[in-house]
């Protein structure tokens, strides 16, 4: 009866890997290119970029289809220039949804995205605006009066 169980077990965990391997071989898609990310986007087809701006490098991971939009995480990869203060949020991801069609960078739009993330980058911007405000409250002031 062990040699039994052994051989249904060892079946069933290959079967997994070899569904496993055929998933990440046709069904998953580790774009190089711009143009590439976009054809998948526009499918909502399961893919991976890193888009390197001058200011950070962002990762984007197509995840499907969900309630009829198609979802991508954004994952600030690396800060490089401008505000430093980006460095705190590497790591960080949010998920955004954009109709199936759709060809954008995700994190050009915040409205359409959710997580810890956006509200890191909306936190640093609420905190410029306020010191913004600060600085300038005479200006201000006087342009009211």
């Amino acid at each position: 009866m062990n040699k039994r169980v052994a051989l249904v077990t060892s079946v069933i965990v290959l079967v997994i890997l070899l569904a496993l391997a055929l998933f990440l071989t046709f069904g998953y898609t580790s774009c190089n290119s711009l143009s590439c990310y976009q054809k998948q986007m526009a499918r909502c087809s399961l893919a991976s970029y890193v888009h390197e701006e001058p200011q950070a490098s962002w990762g984007y991971q197509i995840q499907g289809r969900q309630l009829n939009e198609c979802a991508i995480e954004v994952t600030l990869l690396q800060a490089k220039e401008g505000d430093l203060q980006l460095r705190d949020f590497e790591g960080h991801s949010m998920t955004c949804f954009y109709p199936v069609g759709v060809i954008a960078f995700p994190e050009k739009d915040m409205a359409r995205c959710h997580g810890r993330l956006k509200e890191d980058l909306q936190g640093l911007i609420i905190e410029k605006l306020h010191q913004y405000i600060l600085d300038n409250l005479g200006e201000i002031a006087a342009g009211l009066a």
